[in-house]
């Protein structure tokens, strides 16, 4: 794990600088401010984020006057809507692989930085009738598993973490066919696969350690991946082709937000992982 974060610094820290704003003022001057009262952006986002942007757009259209609109849901969805047509000014999926479709489509302008790290938890309902208290016990006969769809970034990532799993003695090759046998909901993104499992309806679900917020906290208990197991996420951004040109800027500033040292404070208040 440590090398594959190592690489995703290395990336962020790499691509800021194509980041950086097309004037010098930054979010929060009386310059800045002026160039972007009024402006108006779309912001299309990993459900995962729901929160984590939520507040840093609140703090982004108080310092500068600029308004954001987002629109969550499952990174796989929100590229196909761009590719579709969709108005969007700003892109940011839970992982490289739908942001590098996204540039083979030419609906985004690059690759895009990498702004936030996330890891994989196992969640059980807190009664937990299943007795699902390893990782193990996934794969018992009669547990009922939400996993998101594997086209959803979250999807992919438990897959592989099952893929880890199998190629451990202490799991058997047979752990990921196993699990998977016991999976009974395939959710369009993380939120589905949560809301699964606080409402009682499955025994376990595999979703980011960001999305076991309060108001999930209070209805499920975790069962952590160690860490030779667990896949970090990625979660890139960039803008996009088909962006208003006169909110260009806008845009611009508020993926240079994001990346700035109030935007990481933010987003690891909610868990994330710094990835600059």
């Amino acid at each position: 794990m440590g090398l594959f974060v190592a690489m995703a610094i290395a990336v962020s820290a790499c691509a800021n600088d194509a980041y950086a704003p097309e004037h010098t003022d930054q979010p929060g001057s009386t310059s800045a401010s002026r160039n972007l009262a009024g402006k108006s952006i779309t912001v299309f986002a990993a459900s995962s984020l729901t929160a984590a942007f939520n507040e840093i757009g609140t703090k982004f259209e108080q310092e500068t006057g600029a308004g954001v609109t987002f629109s969550f849901g499952g990174s796989s969805d929100l590229r196909a809507q761009l590719e579709q047509g969709a108005p969007a000014d700003v892109f940011a999926p839970a992982d490289a692989k739908q942001m590098g479709l996204a540039k083979d489509a030419a609906v985004v302008d690059s690759d895009g930085t990498i702004f936030a790290l996330n890891r994989l938890v196992v969640i059980v309902p807190r009664e937990n009738r299943a007795g699902v208290i390893t990782l193990q016990d996934l794969a018992k006969p009669d547990v009922k598993i939400a996993l998101a769809d594997e086209n959803v970034p979250v999807g992919n990532y438990a897959r592989q973490f099952l893929d880890n799993a199998s190629a451990d003695p202490g799991y058997g090759s047979g752990y990921k066919d196993a699990v998977l046998a016991n999976v009974v909901t395939k959710a369009a993104n993380v939120k589905e696969v949560a809301a699964a499992v606080q409402l009682d309806e499955v025994d376990a679900g595999v979703v980011y350690k960001t999305d076991v917020t309060p108001e999930i906290a209070q209805d499920v208990t975790t069962v952590e991946i160690p860490d030779v197991l667990n896949v970090i996420a990625i979660y890139p951004i960039a803008l996009t082709t088909n962006g208003q040109a006169q909110a260009k800027d806008a845009a611009q500033a508020f993926i240079s937000f994001v990346l700035s040292d109030a935007g990481q404070a933010i987003l690891m208040s909610h868990g994330f992982l710094e990835a600059q």
